[in-house]
């Protein structure tokens, strides 16, 4: 079955979405997790290093 132009932009949008949601989901954990590193006195490189976040990244979520 083939589908009309609209359904295949509502089948893009849709799959946007779940690309957008998965990232969102995946940076809140890197947050999460520099959150703790941070409590667990991890040096500031090392926390960067693991997570993959920029410094800006930590200061925007209060944890530098």
């Amino acid at each position: 079955m083939e589908l009309t132009l609209a359904e295949q932009i509502k089948e893009e949008g849709k799959i946007e979405g779940k690309m957008e949601g998965l990232k969102e989901g995946e940076y809140k954990k890197a947050i999460e997790t520099a959150r703790r590193m941070k409590e667990d006195n991890f040096d500031l490189s090392t926390i960067l290093r693991i997570t993959g976040l920029s410094k800006s990244d930590l200061k925007e979520n209060g944890i530098l």
